[in-house]
């Protein structure tokens, strides 16, 4: 039903095209093409897109503004952002853009505040960048809280003290970053979680078994990788060797559908991966209707979700800042003003948020943060539940 009417509210609007002329206001978008994240880079992008085209039919019509997404293939390199932002600024002055990932960070936030030009990502956020008085935000928390949410979930259904182990790389900030994130829940709720043991590899290890023989060596419940595919699949060979099967944590960037590339899901029953947005597979998923019905391209699968999250949050946005200082007025303070002023429930963010409210003492959701996963159960990954699992309160780290 909701597929028909998406349709029909797409028909009607190109029918009504040209009776009116629209304020264009232009986001751009940091792509992947060429880089470490080319192989999921047209899903994404599709993502943005659809949920744009979806927005400008059903609701910029009647706001009279029309939303025109400019993608630059920053290939994920800090030096081709710093190169390409001025231009960006100069010619297409975006109301905000949609980042992806650390080079985005570490080239803008020093600017953003001075550019007026906030920044959205999809994903995860690393308390190394557990700021205030930022202009990049996140929809998403730091992988830290994402994983607590699923240990808390975890915990609750064990009963007593939930036993994390941790296979991370040394050299990698954000990778040390997250089992420090991990180190200080166990910090804060000792009753409910301890870190048994970190053990440190390469991002790419011909073996593990000789870090996976100590870490069980301390009985872990879990083994928490938040790092590479290349590390899980080791992780998965050393357990095999050594005759033993811990369930295994990723996260998104290193998930489960990446690591069934390298390694069959057969293999990995029991592995987990956290997030905070809506698995693609649950059930009556609005948004994932929207995508269905107005992408021209790409499939819809994790990434595709993340970045139409990222896109309807923006638009959300947008509309708030519409409402403030009308269809002419908005510029990317009125987009930061919009985004801090407001919260944005999981009902308007067409089920692939949870219900999301931003300040100025962090760059991603504050409050109540949510977190979901999904498992590898009986050789297939679906949702470990069909609801959000409540994120224990963190202090920095």
């Amino acid at each position: 039903m909701l597929k028909r009417t998406l349709l029909a509210a797409g028909a009607l609007a190109l029918g009504l095209a040209g009776t009116a002329m629209a304020r264009t206001y232009v986001m751009t978008a940091s792509a992947d093409y060429s880089g470490p994240f080319a192989d999921v880079m047209p899903d994404a992008m599709a993502g943005l897109k659809a949920t744009i085209d979806w927005w400008n039919a059903t609701v910029g019509k009647d706001l009279g503004v029309d939303v025109r997404l400019k993608i630059y293939d920053m290939r994920y390199d800090g030096a081709v952002i710093a190169r390409t932002w001025p231009a960006i600024l100069a010619g297409d002055r975006p109301i905000m853009h949609l980042g992806f990932g650390s080079p985005d960070l570490t080239t803008l936030m020093g600017r953003l505040p001075n550019d007026r030009v906030p920044m959205l990502l999809g994903t995860a956020m690393v308390g190394l960048v557990w700021k205030p008085g930022g202009w990049h935000f996140s929809v998403r928390p730091t992988y830290s809280h994402e994983f607590a949410g699923l240990f808390a979930h975890l915990q609750a259904g064990k009963g007593g003290v939930l036993r994390i182990g941790a296979i991370s790389t040394q050299n990698q900030a954000g990778f040390v970053d997250q089992v420090k994130g991990v180190q200080q829940l166990a910090r804060q709720y000792p009753d409910r979680f301890a870190v048994v043991g970190v053990q440190w590899a390469e991002t790419a290890p011909v073996s593990l078994t000789a870090q996976m023989r100590a870490l069980l060596a301390e009985r872990p419940d879990l083994v928490l990788i938040g790092g590479t595919t290349a590390q899980v699949i080791a992780a998965v060979k050393a357990m095999e060797e050594l005759g033993q099967r811990v369930p295994i944590v990723t996260s998104t960037h290193n998930g489960l559908y990446e690591v069934s590339k390298g390694i069959p899901l057969e293999r990995l029953e029991g592995a987990m991966a956290a997030f905070s947005f809506s698995p693609p597979g649950r059930p009556d998923l609005p948004m994932r209707d929207v995508f269905e019905s107005f992408a021209t391209e790409g499939r819809w699968g994790l990434i595709t979700a993340q970045a139409c999250a990222q896109a309807i949050l923006a638009l959300r946005v947008l509309e708030r800042a519409i409402a403030a200082k009308g269809a002419d007025g908005v510029d990317g303070q009125a987009m930061y003003d919009a985004l801090l002023g407001h919260q944005y429930t999981e009902e308007e963010l067409l089920g692939v948020l949870p219900s999301l409210d931003y300040d100025e003492t962090a760059p991603f959701p504050v409050g109540r943060i949510k977190a979901t996963a999904e498992v590898v159960r009986d050789g297939a990954i679906t949702t470990l539940t069909d609801g959000w699992f409540d994120v224990p309160a963190l202090e920095r780290w």
